[in-house]
């Protein structure tokens, strides 16, 4: 049988749609590709050897293995360490050892010069404690040692994070035993003290202090300076040692 239609057969052949290059524009999205690509340049160097990491205290202390091109890379401390006339003078050139530091600290920075992440959210609502924010604490002032800048503002970004109250975790504000850990571990102008001083005195407490009173003397001076600036001004209210005399008696 044939397919065409004789004329006269009042038989009409069916017709395409037309589709607009508009209309196909809407139909046909393309799917969302993940970009994971970088450059050569900004590739991992994993050839070449290993450097073992000692840290903790010799009772403690824990072994790592890192490659020497990707922690050279992101640690000016490591940089140097690494050069031949530091290398030279240990009894292995390829072990650093860093007994002051916290081992837990170092594993989580293993897992950031490799990630750029940092495993810090609890697992669970029963999970956290204060040993992970302590690990924080101590991680700063590894990454001081370390001269890892990157590592130190992501940290610092962290703390930010948990004093908003960002989900998936509550608002937290450090402790003061992460208060005494950073401030024995870093320099007087380090951003993290500030970023402490800055708490205490739009968020302090008078209980903070007065639970705990063996807090190091520089942060107290900090944060006194700190509120006296901030403090309204009290010019035009009655000084109390003009309203009375006799609370400054001893009975």
């Amino acid at each position: 049988m044939s397919d065409s239609f004789p004329y006269g057969s009042g038989i009409r052949p069916f017709k395409r749609k037309r589709t607009t290059l508009d209309q196909e524009a809407v139909v046909a999205q393309p799917s969302h590709v993940k970009d994971t690509r970088v450059s050569q340049a900004q590739a991992l160097d994993l050839d070449g050897k290993t450097i073992e990491v000692v840290v903790g205290p010799e009772e403690d202390k824990t072994s790592y293995h890192v490659h020497g091109g990707v922690i050279c890379a992101t640690s000016g401390f490591f940089a140097n360490a690494m050069k031949p006339e530091w290398s030279s003078v240990r009894p292995d050139a390829r072990v650093v050892e860093l007994i002051e530091n916290d081992p837990a600290a170092f594993s989580l920075y293993m897992h950031w010069i490799y990630s750029k992440q940092l495993p810090i959210l609890p697992d669970g609502p029963d999970s956290a404690g204060d040993d992970g924010y302590h690990t924080m604490a101590y991680a700063y002032v590894l990454g001081e040692r370390l001269m890892d800048y990157e590592f130190k503002n992501a940290l610092l970004d962290a703390y930010v994070l948990y004093a908003r109250g960002v989900p998936p975790t509550k608002r937290y504000y450090p402790s003061n035993e992460e208060i005494r850990i950073i401030y024995e571990g870093t320099r007087e102008n380090s951003p993290a003290r500030k970023f402490l001083v800055d708490i205490w005195t739009w968020r302090g407490k008078h209980e903070w202090i007065e639970n705990d009173r063996d807090l190091p003397k520089d942060f107290l001076i900090d944060v006194t300076t700190a509120l006296l600036k901030v403090r309204p001004t009290v010019e035009d209210r009655s000084r109390p040692w003009k309203n009375s005399h006799e609370q400054y008696h001893d009975h």
